[in-house]
C-alpha cells in the first residue's frame, strides 16, 4: 500500500488529490475530469458522420537558446532559438512556429511579450519596470503541423541577483527608493542591471529633531539614477540635526457634544478647538461617515451640516498645521433621528464568544453577546448561519447550541441579533467557526441513491421538461433515468475519446423541446484529426436518439496533447440562446485573447450561428464571434437561476482560489492576470472564492463543482430560497451561499467520510431537480439529497 498526494493540472485541473492504494490500481477515470482547450474554428452545419484524415503524428518543439542556466539581467537582449520538427512534415519554420513569453512575479503573471512567428528572434529585458527578487520569465514556443497537432515547450528563465543596502547618518532616517521612502538601515535583494531611482527626503523629522541632509557617503549628486551592479552596493547619506521636529496640532470636537442626538435636517454645527505648539497657521477639516463636509475650516474652526440621513454618524477632524503636521482625533458618534424625534436606531451587537476563526466545535456550544442601544435591548436571538436556536430577553446574552451534529461538518456562522424597546432589529453580526466531526447533513435532510449502474464516469446532468434525467458519460453513453430507473439503452453514444479530460461532457435541452425534440451535447471528437470539442444536435425520438439526425453545430479547433481544461457545461438562458463553457486549453494566455475561444463563455444561436449582439462580435471573426465572456481558467460547470436569468460560472483555479462568478455580457474574470478576489479594474472579482489546502482558511477545497439554484418556495423551506449550492470534486463537500445573507457561504454536507480521495466517491456534478431536491452526480451513481 502506498499513501501519496496528487495536484493535476494549472489553475487546477479538477484534481487536488489525495489517495491511498495499491500503484497497479488505476485512478479511474473521473481522475481525468476537467476542463481542457477549445481553440478557434468552423461554425456551421455539417455531416457528423464524415471521417478525417489518417491519424498523424504530433510534431516536437524545443528551445536552442538561450540557455537555461544563464541568468538574466536589466537591459539584456536575449537570442531566441527554436528547433521544431514533424514526423510527417519535417523541419516546421515559419507561422509554424510561434513564441511569446510571460513575466512571473510572485503568484501571479503579467504579459511580457506577445506572439510571434518564426523560430529565431530577440527578447528584451527593460532596465525599469519588476526589478523584485521573485521575479523570472517564462518562454513559449509552440509548433504546429499542416494538419493542426501541435506541441508546446517551455522554459524558465532566472534573475541574476544583487543586493542593495541604504544606510544613513544617524541610523533610522528615510531615504526615498523608486518614490517610496524607506527607514534605514534597509537592504533588499533586486535584479542586477535595474535602473533605481534613489533620493534622501529632505528635510525630515524622526522623533524630536529635525533633520537635513548634508551629502552622500561617496560625494554623488542629491538625487540619483543608479544602475544596479553584480556586486552588492551600499548608499550611505549624513544628515543634520537643524532643530526641534514640527508638534502637530492638538484639537478636540467642541459640538456637537459626545452622544448627542438631532433630527433629520437640523442644522447642526461642528465646531472645535485647536491649539499649534509653534504658533503656526492651521485648518481643520470635518468629516461625516468618511466623507468630508464644507470648506477646510480656520478660526474660529466651525462650519454647519444638515443632519442627514437617519442613523448613527461618525463625526471625525483632521487638523493641519503650515508645516505639514497632521494630527486626527477618532470618530465620536452622533445620533440622527427621524423627524418627529423617535427612535429608529437598531442596537449595535458584537459576537463575544465562541470567537471568531474557532475551528471543530463539537457538541454543545456556549454563545454570548453584547449590545449597546439609545433605549435599551429588550430581546435577542441566537442562530447558526439563519436557523434561529434560541432567543433570550434579559442579561447575561447567552444561549447554548445544543449540539453541532445538527448542522453537516465544515464553516458555519456563529450569528446574534438583537432588538430594542422600539422594536428595532439589528442585523445579524456573525462569527464564522466550523463544527468538526464528519456529520454527512444537517438535521432534517436524507440522503439516498436515486439512480446507479453507469458504466463510466459521469460527468453531467440535466433534466428534461418531462422531468426524465439524462446524465452523460464520459465514454460517450447519455443515459437517461425515467421514473427512478436508468434505461438499459443509451439515448445515444457519440464517438469520443475519454483520456484525461475530455469524452461527453455536457448536455442541454432545447427551450421548444416539448415541439422540437432537440437534445444538444458537446463531446471530444476523433472523427478527423486531430481530436477537437464540438457541439452536435440531436432529435429525440422517444427515449433515443432519431436515426440521421446528428447536426453538427459547432466544431472547436483541435486539441493538444494536454487532455485537460476542455469544458463542456451548456446551458440555454432566458433568451433563448446556447451558453457554452470553455476551457483555456491549459495555455493561459488563451483566456485574455480575442483571437480564440479558450478559456470563455461561448453564446450561440440554437442552429450554430452567431447572435447579432453578442458583446465582441465587430472585433472577432469566425467562431470567435461567439465570445460572450473571457478570463477564464477551467469553467467546468455553470448554473442559471430559475426566473431571474442569473448566471454562475464556477471555474477551477490553479495554486491558490477555486471561484464562483456571475456571468455578465463583455466580462473580463481576470485569468491568468488575476485569480481569486481582487480590485484591479476591468477585471470582474468573484461573487465568492475558497483558497486551497494549506491556507489556514476555515473552508478550503481543491475544484469547484456543480451548481444549482434552490427555487422560492421550494421543498427545503424558505430560509434556502434563492441560495446557490456548489460542491469540491476533491474533498466531497456541498456549500450554498446564502442569497439572504450576502451570498455568505456556509457547509450543507459533507459526503467523504475523510480527506482520502476515493474516485467512487468523487462529486463530478450537481443541479436542484424540479422537485426542488439536490440531484448530485457521486462516482458512477445519482444520489438525491431532499427533506
Amino acid at each position: 500500500p502506498v499513501a501519496c498526494r496528487v495536484a493535476l493540472g494549472a489553475r487546477r485541473s479538477l484534481l487536488f488529490v489525495s489517495m491511498r492504494f495499491r500503484l497497479t490500481r488505476p485512478l479511474g477515470p473521473l481522475v481525468r475530469l476537467v476542463p481542457a482547450v477549445v481553440c478557434a474554428a468552423l461554425i456551421g452545419s455539417c455531416d457528423d458522420s464524415s471521417t478525417g484524415p489518417a491519424a498523424n503524428r504530433a510534431p516536437s518543439v524545443l528551445f536552442v537558446g538561450p540557455a537555461a542556466a544563464v541568468p538574466f539581467a536589466g537591459g539584456d537582449t536575449l537570442a531566441i532559438t527554436i528547433a521544431a520538427t514533424d514526423p510527417d512534415d519535417g523541419v516546421l519554420t515559419g507561422v509554424s512556429v510561434t513564441w511569446w513569453a510571460v513575466l512571473h512575479h510572485g503568484v501571479h503573471t503579467h504579459p511580457f511579450h506577445p506572439v510571434v512567428s518564426g523560430t529565431t528572434g530577440k527578447l528584451g529585458i527593460p532596465r525599469t519596470g519588476h526589478d523584485e527578487a521573485d521575479i523570472f520569465v517564462r518562454l513559449y514556443a509552440r509548433a504546429a503541423d499542416a494538419a493542426g497537432v501541435a506541441d508546446t515547450a517551455m522554459l524558465d528563465l532566472l534573475p541574476q541577483l544583487t543586493t542593495l543596502r541604504l544606510e544613513s547618518t544617524p541610523s533610522g532616517l528615510q531615504i526615498a527608493l523608486d518614490g517610496q521612502p524607506r527607514t534605514t538601515p534597509y537592504s533588499e535583494s533586486t535584479v542586477v542591471g535595474m535602473q533605481r531611482e534613489i533620493a534622501p527626503i529632505d528635510p525630515q523629522e524622526s522623533g524630536a529633531s529635525a533633520y537635513s541632509f548634508l551629502s552622500w557617503a561617496d560625494g554623488g549628486a542629491f538625487a540619483r539614477t543608479l544602475i544596479t551592479a553584480a556586486t552588492p552596493v551600499t548608499l550611505a547619506a549624513r544628515f543634520d540635526a537643524v532643530g526641534a521636529a514640527n508638534a502637530a496640532p492638538t484639537l478636540a470636537l467642541t459640538s456637537p457634544l459626545i452622544g448627542a442626538s438631532v433630527t433629520v435636517g437640523s442644522a447642526v454645527s461642528l465646531s472645535a478647538t485647536v491649539n499649534d505648539p509653534e504658533g503656526d497657521a492651521v485648518v481643520v477639516t470635518f468629516f461625516v461617515d468618511g466623507d468630508s463636509v464644507g470648506a477646510r475650516a480656520t478660526v474660529p474652526y466651525s462650519i454647519a451640516w444638515t443632519a442627514a440621513p437617519v442613523g448613527r454618524r461618525a463625526i471625525r477632524l483632521r487638523a493641519r498645521d503650515a508645516r505639514g503636521a497632521v494630527r486626527e482625533i477618532e470618530p465620536c458618534e452622533l445620533l440622527v433621528l427621524a423627524p418627529d424625534g423617535s427612535d429608529v436606531l437598531a442596537p449595535i451587537v458584537t459576537v463575544t464568544s465562541p470567537l471568531a476563526g474557532v475551528r471543530d466545535l463539537i457538541g454543545a456550544v456556549a454563545v454570548t453577546a453584547t449590545a449597546t442601544d439609545e433605549v435599551g435591548v429588550t430581546q435577542m436571538q441566537f442562530a447558526v448561519d439563519d436557523s434561529i436556536f434560541a432567543s433570550a430577553t434579559s442579561a447575561p446574552w447567552e444561549a447554548t447550541l445544543p449540539s453541532t451534529a445538527a448542522f453537516a461538518s465544515g464553516q458555519h456562522d456563529i450569528a446574534v441579533r438583537a432588538r430594542d424597546a422600539a422594536g428595532n432589529w439589528s442585523q445579524w453580526a456573525r462569527h464564522a467557526v466550523t463544527f468538526g466531526g464528519v456529520v454527512e447533513l444537517g438535521a432534517g435532510f436524507s440522503r439516498a441513491v436515486f439512480a446507479s449502474g453507469f458504466t463510466t464516469v459521469t460527468t453531467a446532468m440535466a433534466f428534461a421538461p418531462d422531468g426524465r434525467l439524462f446524465v452523460t458519460e464520459q465514454g460517450g453513453k447519455l443515459r437517461i433515468v425515467k421514473n427512478g430507473v436508468l434505461l438499459a439503452q443509451p439515448f445515444v453514444t457519440v464517438p469520443t475519446i475519454d483520456d484525461g479530460e475530455r469524452g461527453l461532457l455536457g448536455v442541454a435541452f432545447d427551450p421548444d423541446f416539448a415541439m422540437t425534440g432537440w437534445i444538444y451535447v458537446y463531446y471530444t471528437s476523433t472523427e478527423g484529426a486531430p481530436a477537437h470539442n464540438r457541439i452536435v444536435r440531436y432529435t429525440a425520438s422517444g427515449d433515443v436518439a432519431l436515426a440521421g439526425s446528428a447536426v453538427l453545430l459547432a466544431q472547436l479547433p483541435g486539441l493538444g496533447e494536454v487532455a485537460k481544461h476542455n469544458g463542456g457545461s451548456m446551458l440555454f438562458g432566458p433568451d433563448g440562446k446556447l451558453y457554452v463553457a470553455v476551457g483555456d486549453a491549459t495555455t493561459p494566455t488563451n483566456a485574455q485573447s480575442l483571437e480564440n475561444p479558450f478559456g470563455k463563455i461561448l453564446r450561440l444561436n440554437r442552429n450554430g450561428t452567431i447572435p447579432s449582439d453578442n458583446p465582441f462580435l465587430a472585433q472577432t471573426t469566425g467562431v470567435n464571434r461567439a465570445i460572450w465572456a473571457r478570463g477564464l481558467r477551467n469553467p467546468f460547470t455553470m448554473a442559471l437561476q430559475p426566473g431571474t436569468g442569473r448566471l454562475h460560472i464556477n471555474d477551477v483555479g490553479q495554486g491558490t482560489w477555486e471561484e464562483v462568478n456571475v456571468g455578465r455580457a463583455g466580462a473580463n474574470y481576470g485569468w491568468p492576470l488575476t485569480e481569486g478576489p481582487t480590485g484591479d479594474a476591468g477585471i470582474d472579482a468573484p461573487l465568492f472564492a475558497f483558497r486551497h489546502p494549506g491556507s489556514a482558511e476555515l473552508m478550503e477545497g481543491s475544484a469547484v463543482i456543480g451548481g444549482g439554484f434552490s427555487p422560492l418556495g421550494g421543498s427545503f423551506g424558505a430560509r434556502f430560497d434563492g441560495d446557490y449550492f456548489f460542491a469540491d470534486y476533491v474533498f466531497g463537500w456541498i456549500y450554498r451561499l446564502d442569497a439572504q445573507a450576502g451570498w455568505r457561504a456556509s457547509a450543507f454536507a459533507q459526503l467523504h467520510p475523510s480527506t482520502d480521495f476515493d474516485p467512487a466517491l468523487a462529486v463530478t456534478g450537481l443541479r436542484v431537480g424540479p422537485d426542488g431536491a439536490l440531484y448530485v452526480l457521486v462516482g458512477s451513481t445519482v444520489q438525491r439529497i431532499s427533506r
